[in-house]
């Protein structure tokens, strides 16, 4: 096992009987030993633990492999019960921006709506919408089912995961009312607003997930079904931005399994987790590149007309 020496040798003492120095700090006297290494370690590079005092180098050494086997879940996360702090912020964000509405409804809804016809001179819409709501008992609707779903999910997926699947399908609900918009139509000039695209998307991820770890998909089948229901026969509901938000939920998430690194016996779950990471990332930019392709071709088309 190499460590760093630091020019410190026991067998190249000139002087046998000079006191042992700290490796990393030579002017300092130490007659304190790792445990694991036995180097003198000085106050500043002693780190107590239950078997005795390791150096600073050891206990590096020792996080390391402890990293390199914690268990990980199926997405590489690691595994360990999370508090819900993005579920918690996304309906903190809701409601404030609810309050917004009631508070100064002009201005929030102006500056946050998202109507196609000026959405391209104001992208912020296309997020921003998905923290408005019609009313109370839609905002009410949206955040049971946020805190019912998001719990579970952001377990099985992680903060980071779980944020961007929310938000890839709040953008992908508001791209499909882009793309699908007539331009000539009342569709053109008609607000969107209302978290149910960043929701179904949710929706479509906890079916990929039940389904790659042997959970219960019949239920969120029912689910899915029975909003797709009430989309389609309850008027005043943008179907488009639930079914673009239930695609690009789906999308992310069955990417992210299909191409997550497989761990091989004794592999560093650590690396694995990295590089878990890095495609999970290539994935989400995938798609957010495909749906601002889909909206560059939308306006295209439209300013030749």
């Amino acid at each position: 096992m190499e460590r760093p020496s630091y020019g410190y040798s026991a067998e190249d003492n000139p002087d046998p009987q000079a006191p042992p120095v700290c490796p990393r700090h030579p002017d300092r006297v130490s007659y304190v030993r790792c445990k694991r290494c036995e180097r003198p370690a000085c106050p500043d590079c002693q780190r107590p633990t239950s078997v005795g005092v390791l150096c600073v180098d050891c206990e590096r050494e020792i996080s390391r492999q402890q990293a390199s086997t914690r268990p990980r879940n199926a997405m590489g996360a690691s595994i360990g019960k999370r508090t819900p702090y993005v579920t918690y912020t996304l309906i903190g964000l809701n409601v404030l921006a609810y309050l917004g509405q009631m508070v100064a409804p002009q201005i929030v809804v102006q500056l946050g709506l998202f109507v196609p016809f000026r959405a391209v001179v104001m992208p912020w819409t296309f997020f921003t919408a998905g923290f408005l709501h019609g009313g109370i008992l839609h905002l009410a609707l949206n955040m049971y089912a946020l805190w019912i779903v998001g719990q579970y999910l952001e377990q099985a997926l992680g903060h980071v995961r779980y944020s961007a699947v929310y938000l890839t399908s709040v953008l992908g609900g508001h791209a499909a009312v882009y793309v699908i918009a007539d331009s000539l139509g009342q569709s053109w000039f008609t607000g969107t607003l209302g978290a149910s695209g960043g929701v179904f998307g949710l929706f479509a991820a906890m079916f990929v997930v039940n389904r790659h770890l042997g959970g219960q998909t019949a239920q969120i089948l029912v689910l899915i079904g029975l909003n797709l229901v009430i989309t389609f026969t309850v008027p005043n509901i943008s179907w488009q931005g639930h079914l673009g938000g239930l695609v690009v939920g789906a999308a992310v998430t069955a990417g992210m399994f299909a191409l997550r690194p497989k761990a091989a016996p004794g592999a560093d779950r650590q690396a694995l987790a990295r590089r878990s990471a890095l495609v999970h990332a290539a994935v989400v930019s995938a798609v957010v590149v495909l749906l601002l392709v889909l909206i560059a071709v939308k306006t295209l088309l439209v300013l030749g007309q």
